[in-house]
């Protein structure tokens, strides 16, 4: 096993995840996404593909957007569908506002599909749009400067993932079965590495192993939960060497209830029941957060900057459906001082966060967009 030895660039030994700074729970300003923008419900009942296509995203210090994919409410009669994957019956309404005082900056509204339709902030305050197998690359004056199409081939169960490295610098897109299932033959897992400031085109190749469910994406790696037997994790390179992990190795990841994601400088981010660790390499935690009892489910990160979402108890399907603890703790923390910024107590329903390049948190829930500036921005 190789594991990437990071350098510890905010100088930190372990972190305690004790220290706290003062917090900060009332919102810069709040905004009704129902009655200010014409959104539908985002905590709206997920029983087709489009209903899930919602959420948020900082373009940068300064600019938030908020995006949903809807249904025209007359429907449009069926005819061939186009590069954005759909026929003309939905789009992807996207808000970008100014995150300090909330003011609209521009709305646009897309031809979307069915399936993956969303933002990815790059850097430098421009974004991917995407919309079916289309990729639309907006300036941050919102002018778009380039296209890049990812086809599907007919008569193959695929999809395509798409990530932003966390570099703002590199989109991954990988076209993989639909199923991450070895029992299933089909085409090879695909792989495609784009500039993020052009679209064009950098590399592209077929990996050796079965690239599996797209985890996340760092400064240099992918991160992969191969489909062999037992959930077996993989770190790809640009080029697509592979290189595969145990996590039982590390001391600092014997916690149950265990999601893997990578974050900036290549740091591997383990947080499940009772614990999260930021880990450099193998016995090296930069940051640590340990609270018994507690189920950490989620994370929002940018270089510096980390927000989770920590529950009582984890989700669960009953009968179908999706059930989840009534509320939740969503916190944001300074990587470099480990101090916590916000903390806020929300309802689950509908919840969506982001996190800022300079540590403000974004949160949806309950039909509302709530921004709060933690003190690190002051």
């Amino acid at each position: 096993m190789m594991w990437l030895i990071a350098l510890l660039i905010f100088g930190l030994g372990p972190g305690s995840g004790g220290n706290s700074g003062s917090l900060s729970g009332e919102p810069l300003w709040t905004a009704n996404l129902y009655k200010d923008y014409g959104f539908q419900r985002f905590d709206r009942e997920i029983r087709a593909n489009w209903l899930g296509n919602q959420g948020l995203a900082f373009l940068s210090a300064g600019r938030i957007a908020v995006y949903q994919v809807n249904q025209k409410a007359e429907r449009v009669k069926l005819g061939p569908r186009d590069a954005s994957g759909g026929a003309g019956n939905f789009y992807l309404q996207l808000e970008i506002l100014d995150s300090r005082d909330g003011h609209e900056i521009a709305q646009l509204r897309l031809p979307a599909c069915g399936m993956l339709s969303g933002i990815m902030p790059t850097h430098d305050g421009n974004f991917i749009v995407r919309t079916g197998e289309m990729l639309n690359l907006y300036s941050s004056s919102l002018q778009r400067v380039a296209s890049y199409r990812l086809p599907l081939e007919k008569g193959e169960s695929q999809i395509w993932e798409t990530q932003v490295a966390s570099s703002g610098d590199i989109v991954v897109a990988i076209r993989r079965p639909l199923y991450a299932d070895l029992a299933l033959q089909g085409k090879p897992t695909y792989v495609e590495i784009l500039d993020a400031t052009t679209l064009q085109l950098k590399n592209a190749f077929s990996p050796q192993h079965p690239a599996g469910w797209f985890s996340s994406v760092g400064d240099h790696w992918i991160l992969s939960d191969a489909p062999q037997g037992k959930r077996q994790w993989s770190m790809m390179d640009f080029n697509g060497n592979w290189n595969r992990f145990d996590p039982s190795l590390s001391s600092l990841l014997r916690f149950r209830y265990r999601y893997f994601e990578l974050l900036a400088h290549d740091y591997l981010a383990v947080y499940g029941k009772g614990q999260l660790v930021i880990l450099s390499k193998p016995e090296e935690a930069i940051f640590k957060l340990v609270q018994p009892h507690q189920f950490f489910e989620s994370l929002a990160t940018t270089d510096g900057f980390l927000a989770v979402k920590i529950a009582s108890r984890p989700w669960a399907y009953e009968n179908g459906k999706v059930i989840r603890p009534d509320t939740a703790q969503v916190e944001a923390y300074d990587l470099k001082s480990q101090s916590r910024l916000v903390s806020i107590e929300v309802s689950t329903k509908g919840l969506y966060f982001a996190i800022s390049p300079q540590g403000d948190l974004g949160i949806i829930h309950e039909g509302r967009l709530e921004v709060l500036r933690g003190n690190a921005a002051k």
